[in-house]
């Protein structure tokens, strides 16, 4: 039986299947590019395992990029050679990655993490911090945590009111905000400090003509949102761009700042796609 995938990589050396590539976590391997000025996500040994891992660091007072002490880092992420060669073409991409958030971790009111994006050429990129133009040509779908640790999907796409309407569905909490991100699913899971969470995400694009779009999101296996009938985009030219891997504290305001220093490890980058 064939794989129910094209192409398929993780940089996890516990992932020994055949049709799924090893890849070293580095920025050559994984495609990395566009990094944020000012900010570096170093490879360590991450806790716990002493695996691989890249380590952001958010000094006290920091938060959005925008600001003066910057926190976390940010880069776009379109993985090997071989897999991002099929993103143009691809029509349902997973991609998930492991993070951890140092033991006493300090949640304030939130923060970004990294989750997929697209859209057509340039204008995939910087389809975040409170953009308004060009918003049918882009999609961006990060996570957040919130306050005591709740998680959510964090949503830019195109501005329809089909596309509201159902993301204000899902449970537990939906809040839209159509000058920034569409705060999905508030709730339906809390990231703990201290130990591992695997947030896996999946994404199939419409088709140009119709309202068929998905996002799905597991949370350490468990499948927390599942949402369909999405407009991702309306037309064939907006496509996968991979990870948009960016964290941060924020929020652009300095209510959202970290209040002390403190750090978290991402690791087992993998991305599938999905036949």
């Amino acid at each position: 039986m064939s794989a129910p995938y094209l192409a398929a990589f993780s940089t996890s050396p516990f992932v020994n299947l055949t049709d799924i590539s090893q890849v070293p976590l580095s920025d050559t391997s994984l495609g990395v590019t566009k990094v944020s000025s000012g900010t570096s996500h170093p490879v360590v040994a991450g806790p716990i395992t002493g695996e691989a891992s890249w380590q952001a660091t958010y000094p006290n007072g920091s938060y959005a990029p925008s600001s003066g002490i910057r926190g976390g880092f940010g880069f776009y992420l379109a993985g090997p050679n071989f897999f991002a060669d099929l993103l143009p073409t691809a029509t349902e991409v997973l991609t998930s990655y492991s993070v951890y958030f140092e033991e006493d971790w300090e949640w304030q009111k939130g923060g970004k993490l990294p989750g997929q994006y697209g859209g057509v050429g340039d204008l995939a990129y910087a389809c975040s911090g409170g953009r308004q133009t060009d918003r049918a040509q882009c999609f961006d779908l990060r996570f957040m945590w919130r306050t005591d640790g709740l998680g959510e999907l964090y949503a830019y796409l195109p501005l329809t009111d089909g596309n509201a309407q159902i993301l204000a569905s899902v449970p537990p909490l939906t809040i839209e905000n159509p000058d920034y991100g569409f705060s999905v699913g508030r709730g339906a899971w809390t990231f703990p400090a201290g130990t591992w969470t695997v947030i896996a995400e999946r994404v199939k694009l419409n088709d140009p003509e119709d309202t068929n779009g998905e996002v799905q999101v597991w949370i350490n296996g468990t499948s927390v949102i599942n949402v369909n009938g999405l407009q991702l985009r309306n037309s064939s030219d907006s496509v996968f761009g991979g990870m948009h891997f960016q964290t941060f504290f924020g929020g652009s305001t300095s209510d959202y700042a970290s209040p002390q220093t403190q750090n978290a490890w991402f690791t087992d980058i993998s991305g599938a796609i999905i036949q």
